[in-house]
């Protein structure tokens, strides 16, 4: 059941993304046939030709403090969990948008 509950988050996040990125009129907004890649949306720029390639990461936050292994606590509860690109979207040079 969670497993479900976080794929219907992740879709809601996307379809929030692309309805934020296509209120731009010079802005296409496409997606990938499938869900897969390292890519979640692609835009088109038509006044200026630039391609744009987004992954989508829906916002979590840290519900509990971090003690370290020398016994240093790090006071986190609340804090934004940030979410690495992969070496081949860094390679595409692909950008994050985190959405709630």
């Amino acid at each position: 059941m969670a497993r479900r509950k976080k794929a219907t988050t992740g879709l809601i996040s996307e379809m929030k993304v692309q309805i934020e990125l296509a209120k731009d009129p010079n802005i296409l907004v496409f997606t990938p046939l499938g869900g897969l890649g390292p890519v979640d949306i692609v835009t088109l720029n038509m006044s200026t030709g630039e391609y744009t390639g987004y992954d989508v990461k829906s916002k979590n936050y840290r519900k509990s403090d971090y003690t370290a292994k020398d016994g240093y606590k790090r006071k986190r509860v609340g804090s934004l969990i940030s979410r690495g690109r992969t070496k081949e979207q860094i390679k595409l040079k692909v950008k994050i948008i985190y959405a709630k």
